[in-house]
């Protein structure tokens, strides 16, 4: 069995996210996606999001009914303040029963030499990467950064798959300022988006139904 730990900030979770989620899947690189929102994103740390609990909860609702999908509180339970990748994967890994990747983003990928122990991450672990618009991967750009088997290892790890456009920070825009609900809607499921304004995250989120 191998499991991919999909970490974020899922803030809000989108249809962009589902879909690398599920291309993951079809690639045969995995048998399962474990979800696990950020208790406290590093690159956050001083940055706006909602609370770790609504993040879970949407996300939740994101994957609801699917297999092979499943949401996980780790971070939650471990509470650390930051939460190191390398860390987590370190502790999955650390009972032999099971085998955890790490799914990514190609724009990810080309700063993941900036990440904590980064080499070590590169070096023990498996990294599937996704690609995303804008952001293209290539042997030679992984080769700047890290040793040449390290650098094959990560380049082999990219799937190929469908360009999502949707980001959370649109989404978010689109609910603070244009309360468009079939805008909305066509960037997350109608669920997530009931969640949001019924909570009322994100300000201004208003049905236009």
């Amino acid at each position: 069995m191998s499991t991919v730990f999909f970490g974020g900030s899922f803030d809000p979770p989108h249809a962009g996210h589902l879909g690398v989620a599920q291309g993951a899947l079809l690639s045969g690189r995995c048998n399962r996606i474990m979800w696990a929102p950020a208790f406290l994103p590093p690159h956050k740390l001083n940055g706006r999001r909602e609370s770790f609990f609504h993040r879970y909860n949407m996300t939740r609702l994101l994957t609801a009914g699917l297999e092979r999908h499943i949401v996980s509180d780790l971070e939650y339970r471990r509470r650390r303040e930051p939460s190191y990748t390398f860390d987590i994967l370190e502790d999955l890994n650390s009972t032999g029963e099971e085998k955890f990747q790490l799914l990514i983003g190609a724009d990810s990928l080309l700063e993941l030499h900036r990440w904590h122990r980064a080499q070590e991450l590169a070096a023990r672990f498996e990294v599937l990467t996704y690609p995303r618009p804008g952001y293209d991967v290539t042997l030679e750009v992984l080769k700047e950064h890290f040793p040449l088997e390290s650098a094959e290892k990560l380049f082999a790890g990219c799937l190929d798959g469908k360009f999502f456009e949707i980001s959370s920070t649109n989404l978010r825009f689109s609910m603070e300022k244009s309360a468009n609900w079939d805008n909305i809607i066509s960037m997350t499921p109608v669920p997530v988006a009931e969640y949001c304004r019924r909570h009322g995250l994100y300000h201004n989120l208003r049905s236009s139904k």
